[in-house]
């Protein structure tokens, strides 16, 4: 009686973990780069929890000159080692604290703002979180790098439809 009790509730616990589904940690996320006064890429980059990918590509570089054969607008799918990776870096956020975060700054001293900047809105549970970064380092940096590399990707499709993605303001 005691090995069908154990048996039985080893495969209610197995059949338990295979049932729950794995939550998205966001219903969708948007990235914006911002230009600098050197040739940073402008992208415009929406994943959604499906993992589908829309992408415009307003600048883009190659040695210092504009790439106009990259400009446009691209759909895809992530792949699934690419989408756990950006939920891993979303569970990172901290969105209590998270908004516009700019770089500390000594009195009487100047800014150069000529670096680029990442503005992130996240939809998590239909609520609209905007984040801006200037300046991206640790962690945003990893962000930055990762919305590079999706925008890199030569398995993206480029469409002649013009493909709606939210502004951040």
């Amino acid at each position: 009686m005691n090995k069908i009790c154990g048996i039985a509730t080893v495969a209610l616990l197995i059949i338990g973990c295979a049932s729950k589904k794995k939550e998205p940690q966001f219903d969708k996320v948007i990235f914006h780069t911002s230009k600098c006064f050197g040739t940073c890429p402008e992208y415009h980059l929406e994943i959604n929890d499906n993992k589908e990918i829309k992408l415009f590509i307003e600048k883009a570089y190659i040695k210092r000159t504009l790439d106009t054969s990259k400009i446009g607008y691209y759909k895809g799918k992530l792949g699934n080692e690419t989408y756990d990776e950006l939920t891993n870096l979303i569970k990172t956020i901290d969105l209590q604290k998270s908004g516009i975060i700019e770089p500390k700054q000594e009195p009487n001293t100047i800014t150069n703002n000529e670096g680029t900047q990442l503005s992130v809105l996240l939809y998590n549970n239909k609520k609209r979180k905007p984040i801006i970064y200037i300046y991206p380092a640790g962690h945003w940096r990893k962000l930055m790098k990762f919305v590079y590399e999706v925008a890199a990707d030569d398995k993206l499709i480029k469409t002649t439809e013009k493909l709606n993605i939210e502004a951040f303001n």
